[in-house]
């Protein structure tokens, strides 16, 4: 523990040591000579009637540490966050780039996610993107303006030099993050993984045996073909819903905003995070020290042997 505000003490001390000699001196001043005469006869006071006077002191002094702003520099707390843990998972290939209505299928996706991130705000929201290989370009995170800032970025440029679509690989590293946040002790109640492609995986880990392993470890797929040929990914469309999830058929940017409102509906889990802060303040835990000492005086004012008829 440090303290922010020590110059208080070149005011607070001298102040207390006039208080001391000011309550001393009042105290002789009012004495008469018979007090010590009576003393002679029926000895010192028992100690335990000092009580008042030790909590009065107890008092002033917490409330003079507390004055010099007492801080935690370091404090890690286990916060629980309402919501879900969402893992977006974008296909960059370049068949993104093709027409969806009146833009570009990266185009429809990208704004119908930006309302989705924007109308979640207790959830913790990242970003996965993938062709040949997949990479997180957001962990989960509570800080939706960056992630919209990542998001904004990100087009089939991004991965030019990779031509396939490894719906698999895309789906191994949500799941990898997931598994990453439970070792780190933020286990979630709600993960969930929603999976934006156009075309058929032909590259890297099987999708099937990702879906699997998200079905045992409780995590839901949604995956939302955007525009995708007849007959592509029937497999993968057919397995989502064993993890709870649902495929959707987003044949133009309305279906897309209706795919994301169905996900929206999904009750909401919880989690735990490790938050730290610095320079956390110390004081009302003095101040409340104070208060109880002078409650437990007056308590004492009450009882007629802790009263000084002095």
């Amino acid at each position: 523990m440090t303290f922010q505000h020590l110059q208080w003490i070149y005011v607070a001390v001298p102040l207390l040591l006039i208080a001391v000699v000011a309550r001393f001196w009042k105290r002789h001043y009012w004495a008469h000579s018979l007090v010590q005469q009576l003393r002679d006869q029926i000895g010192q006071p028992n100690p335990i009637l000092r009580i008042p006077v030790i909590l009065e002191g107890a008092a002033v002094g917490f409330l003079l540490i507390a004055l010099l702003g007492p801080v935690y520099p370091f404090v890690l707390n286990r916060v629980e966050r309402g919501g879900l843990q969402i893992m977006i998972v974008l296909d960059l290939s370049q068949s993104m780039e093709k027409p969806l209505g009146k833009a570009t299928r990266m185009e429809a996706v990208k704004a119908s996610t930006t309302e989705f991130i924007k109308r979640r705000p207790g959830d913790a929201i990242g970003l996965v993107v993938f062709s040949n290989n997949a990479y997180v370009v957001s962990p989960a995170t509570f800080d939706h303006e960056s992630l919209l800032s990542y998001l904004k970025l990100v087009n089939v440029q991004t991965l030019v030099n990779e031509g396939y679509t490894a719906i698999g690989e895309g789906l191994a590293t949500a799941q990898d993050f997931f598994g990453f946040s439970r070792e780190r002790g933020r286990r979630a109640k709600g993960q969930v993984i929603v999976l934006y492609s156009d075309g058929e995986n032909n590259y890297g880990r099987e999708p099937l045996e990702q879906l699997e392993k998200a079905r045992q470890e409780d995590t839901r797929v949604y995956f939302i073909g955007v525009a995708l040929e007849p007959g592509a990914a029937q497999q993968i469309a057919a397995a989502v819903p064993t993890t709870g999830g649902k495929f959707f058929d987003a044949r133009n940017p309305g279906h897309l905003v209706q795919a994301l409102e169905e996900i929206n509906t999904i009750e909401k889990g919880h989690f735990y995070t490790l938050q730290l802060t610095r320079q956390q303040p110390a004081y009302f835990v003095f101040v409340l020290l104070a208060f109880a000492a002078l409650a437990l005086r007056m308590i004492l004012n009450g009882i007629p042997h802790f009263v000084e008829l002095s």
